[in-house]
């Protein structure tokens, strides 16, 4: 736990993830490492500060000293590693505490045909669009509504589906398509009225929206989900301009999010855990 002084903080931020890709994988590449990892680079950045000159007198005209080390806390099943890192074991580091705590066993992870332990970093991605989820719902009944200058994503996205699909146990069928004229909020909104009234029963509605376009994504999700209760899939086009590889990574995510919204289950865990 990190305890921060107002007077000594200022408020700082990030812009928007959503359009700059490359910034938000970092920062996700910062979020899932390892706790060794973590130690490292908090008590590097304890280092840094008090190496500063300038930090480390701001810090003295507070009266405050900052220790270079954390409080540790070791789980119990975990096996040991030198603390910190490299240097042998420091039981007998009068200047941090230690406690022992408790960790649960990795729960293993249930599909339909077999089951497995997650790797470290705990995820499942890979398992879960290579094999067929415990529940599938075919996707029969659907639309799928763009504009006209983004036609060329919409061919990539369909044909990107059903190569995709077959491995997860899913069937995609033939869409009913509404290509728009233009991007404008009320030309989606006309397209999906349309749709939901000429069609008895829809299952899912995909869009496809402008990058950056957060007004008309509020807009369909609005309409979709109080005026007009449909399961939605709205996907930016940013999402789906790069190399295949990607474009078939969020595919993979977009068809497992459809199959949740549509009432399937994509894994379980043994109960009572």
């Amino acid at each position: 736990m990190v305890l921060l002084v107002p007077e000594l903080t200022f408020l700082t931020g990030l812009s928007d993830l959503r359009k700059n890709s490359r910034m938000l994988k970092e920062v996700m590449w910062e979020m899932i490492q390892s706790p060794q990892q973590h130690y490292q680079r908090l008590t590097g950045l304890l280092r840094r500060i008090r190496d500063t000159p300038d930090a480390s007198q701001e810090l003295q005209r507070w009266g405050l000293v900052l220790d270079t080390d954390i409080y540790r806390v070791r789980a119990v099943g975990l096996p040991a590693f030198p603390w910190p890192p490299g240097r042998g074991d420091s039981s007998g580091d009068s200047r941090s505490a230690q406690t022992q705590g408790h960790i649960l066993p990795v729960e293993r992870i249930n599909l339909r045909h077999r089951s497995f332990l997650p790797a470290e970093e705990l995820g499942w991605h890979r398992e879960v669009t290579k094999e067929v989820p415990i529940a599938v719902i075919s996707i029969n009944s659907w639309v799928l509504i763009y504009p006209k200058r983004l036609q060329h994503l919409a061919k990539d996205l369909l044909a990107s589906m059903r190569s995709s699909c077959g491995a997860m146990g899913m069937q995609v069928g033939q869409p009913s398509v509404q290509e728009l004229r233009d991007d404008r909020i009320e030309t989606y909104v006309r397209a999906i009225q349309s749709s939901l009234g000429s069609q008895d029963k829809v299952q899912l509605l995909l869009c496809i929206i402008p990058g950056g376009r957060d007004d008309v994504y509020g807009a369909i999700k609005k309409l979709c989900c109080v005026q007009s209760p449909v399961p939605s899939q709205v996907i930016s086009a940013q999402s789906l301009t790069g190399h295949p590889g990607k474009i078939r990574s969020v595919v993979q995510k977009v068809l497992l999010q459809i199959n949740c919204k549509l009432g399937g289950q994509l894994w379980g865990v043994d109960i009572p855990l």
